[in-house]
């Protein structure tokens, strides 16, 4: 399906009706918008309780102190190599 919409002097488009009724998007449903390649924006729709439902099923039983470290470690390296300037 292909539908061209018009944004408003304040960047709100509106999403057609039969979409919004075959995703179930409603008032004050989230998404996330992704700016893609060249005049691209992606719109994905989130729902926040289950990627949070997800989260716990996918992490239970796992360390989550030694990801968050293992991350931590991993940002600060790229830190260093991206903007050396910033490094103590």
């Amino acid at each position: 399906m292909v539908e061209i919409v018009e944004s408003d002097k304040s960047g709100r488009i509106v999403i057609p009706k039969s979409l919004r009724k075959e995703f179930g998007i409603r008032e004050k449903t989230r998404f996330l918008l992704t700016k893609r390649g060249k005049g691209q924006l992606l719109l994905q729709k989130i729902d926040v309780e289950e990627m949070a439902r997800r989260l716990e099923e996918e992490l239970a039983g796992k360390d989550i102190a030694a990801i968050v470290e293992a991350i931590r470690k991993e940002v600060n390296e790229k830190i260093k190599v991206d903007y050396p300037s910033l490094s103590p």
